[in-house]
Parts: structure tokens; sequence; C-alpha cells
């Protein structure tokens, strides 16, 4: 009998945690429709679009769909690309309303008109390392002859290289390039040979342990949906913890946000890495400090944010490749709110999306810039 009461001591905490788990999938899972957690991350005010023109994709967001914007311009289209690489700024749209639509889209209108072609790719809170790795896939397979490359000083704070964009690393030429810049080389050696969700598979290629992991998973997702789905529950999950987080220390968009001087080295590297590498393919390059409001205090340390952008500059000029500060592009009656960032459900200032007219101000004053850049290519 104490055998037994021992083995169920043991066994308790066991138990109770299976059943804490299973419960919390049970009521994180959401049956009827699949879950979109940057809906979630961004609230109901702010709704995501990826143009297209004509029917065909010029927005995309990471090497998922990336093909379908490729393939389609290859069916239709032969003329230079315009590359714009950007954060959920280029596909959010704040109180959207039926017809409005984003920068991405309005720009390549107008660019078609000198015969360019404007694609888009957006990931939310994307940071230069990513840009990077972005850009060398990308102008492996498409003419590029500009690149359009906004800088944020809140991405500058995020580091690594997100799942969605890790098959990139299983490309030989996009490799090879990496390996000729020191952060090139940093991105390689902490990325390659990743699972999707960035797990170390080097060392478990078709090994006993990974192919009855792979089966356990197979298994188990065809009969048990909340298995399938728990990626998404972990997301939702994480959102929901981030939020009490905020709560609890009273974090919220306003909140002062430092910089983390390691990830801003690493981040600065990746920009003249992006930098020399466009340079060397003969693209031409646009470089701007992105639309921020500020009719009220802005969530920086403003003398980091100031020497921010002082130094963006300089690295232009450093690269002889054009700059323009957007900071007060966008007026205040064109920005929105969001959704709380916390438990306490309170609508928050949104200081990075804004409504449908920002979207055209944007686009209208990059139109201008890559005019100017098309008159000068062709005059050489």
């Amino acid at each position: 009998m104490t055998n037994s009461r021992s083995t169920l001591y043991l066994l308790l905490p066991i138990i109770i945690g299976s059943m804490f788990g299973g419960l919390s999938l049970y009521f994180l899972n959401d049956k009827d429709e699949k879950l979109d957690l940057e809906k979630l991350a961004l609230g109901d005010e702010t709704s995501s679009q990826f143009s297209q023109f004509m029917g065909v994709p010029v927005h995309c967001e990471d090497i998922d769909d990336a093909y379908q914007c490729i393939d389609g311009y290859k069916k239709y289209s032969n003329d230079n690309v315009i590359l714009w690489l950007g954060n959920s700024q280029l596909h959010s749209i704040n109180q959207m309303k039926a017809g409005d639509e984003t920068s991405s889209s309005i720009l390549h209108r107008c660019m078609k008109s000198y015969s360019k072609y404007n694609m888009t790719f957006s990931q939310p809170n994307a940071g230069l390392q990513e840009h990077y790795v972005l850009f060398e896939y990308i102008s492996r397979q498409l003419p590029i002859s500009t690149l359009v490359l906004p800088v944020v000083f809140d991405d500058i704070r995020e580091t690594g290289i997100r799942s969605s964009l890790l098959g990139i690393f299983s490309d030989p030429n996009v490799v090879d390039q990496l390996k000729v810049s020191e952060i090139g080389k940093a991105l390689l050696k902490n990325n390659g040979d990743k699972d999707s969700a960035g797990n170390d598979m080097s060392a478990l290629e078709e090994t006993v342990q990974e192919n009855s992991e792979r089966y356990l998973n197979e298994k188990l997702k065809s009969f048990w949906q909340i298995w399938a789905d728990r990626p998404a529950l972990r997301g939702r999950l994480f959102i929901s913890l981030y939020k009490l987080r905020n709560w609890a220390f009273g974090i919220n968009p306003s909140s002062t946000r430092k910089m983390i001087p390691a990830r801003y080295t690493m981040n600065l590297q990746a920009l003249e890495a992006i930098l020399t590498s466009a340079i060397e393919k003969d693209i031409e390059v646009l470089l701007y400090i992105v639309p921020l409001r500020n009719d009220v205090k802005v969530p920086y340390d403003l003398v980091q944010y100031n020497k921010f952008k002082v130094k963006i500059r300089d690295v232009a000029q450093k690269f002889d490749v054009k700059f323009k500060n957007y900071e007060k592009l966008v007026p205040t009656e064109n920005w929105g709110t969001k959704e709380s960032t916390t438990v306490n459900g309170v609508q928050e200032i949104d200081f990075m999306h804004f409504q449908a007219d920002g979207h055209k101000l944007l686009a209208s004053a990059l139109c201008k810039e890559l005019k100017d850049i098309d008159r000068a290519e062709r005059r050489k």
C-alpha cells in the first residue's frame, strides 16, 4: 500500500500537468476557423492587405508565398523590378474602409507607367538581418533595378531569422553570397540546418530519434486536431502572456523603448551588407526612415533615436545611396488607434500603422523619388 501511494505521489505532478495542458489546448483551440496570429497581434482596428494587380500578387510576405509574386512577374512582365522590403506598416491599414488600399498597390500602378514593376515583401517586425537574407534570395531570381529599404528604430531592436525564412538557408547560391560578409557568416552559423521551428536538425538527420518523432507527430495529427493546431495555439498563448506581462509591468505603446546595443550592431552590419551587395549587383537603393506618429511623445529614447537617424544618414552617404527621412510625412489625422496590448482592453495609440490616406502619401513620396532614380538611370 505504501509503495502504491509513493508511486502515486511521484506521478501526481505529471498527471496534473497533463490535465492542465490538455484543458489549455482545448479552451485555446478555435475549432471554427483558422487562427490568424497577425490579426490577433494587430487587433480589429488594423487590417492586413497584400496587394494584387489585375489578379496577380505584387505584395507577398516570405518564402512561403514568394512564388506567387515571382511566378506572376515571370508570366506577365519583363520590366525591371523595384523591390520594396519592409515591416507590417506596408501591409496594414488603420480603420480600413471599402476601397482602401496600401501604398504597395498604389506604388505598383505609379511605376507601371515608367515600365517598372514594383514588388513588395513585408513581415511583422521585420529586422534588417531578415531583409538581408530575403534580398539575397529574391535578387537571385528577379532583375532588380532598385531596392527600396525602410529602416525602423523599433525593428533594429529585433534579431535573428523567423522560421518562415529559414528555408532560404538551403539555397546554395544564397549561402555562398552570405559567406562574403561577417554578419552573413553569423546568420549561417545560427540558422543553418534548422527546421521550420528553428530546431537544430544537423545532429538528428535520419536518426532513430528524428524518424520516431516524425512518425508520432503524423499519427497524433491524424486523429487529434488540437495536436495539428499546436503551432497556432502556442502563438495564441504567447500573445496572451505578452498582454499579461504588459499589464503587470505597465508597458504600452507609449512606453520608452531603448536601443539594445548588440542587436543594433548586428542590424547595422546587415544594412551595410545589403548595400554592399546591392552595389555589386548594380542595384540602385532608396533608403528611408519610416513615417512615425509625432503628435504625442514618440516611444523612443530621444537621444538614442536622434543618433540612430544620423547614423542611417551617414551610412547612406558612405555608400552613396539616396536617403530620405519620412518620419513626419503622415499628419496626425491619418493615424489611428489599435487594440490593447494588455489584458485591460483599452484602445491604444498606434505609432506604426496609419490609415489609407497615409498610404497614399507614402506611395506618392516614394514614386517621386523613384522617378528621379529612373531618370538618372536613363541618362547614364
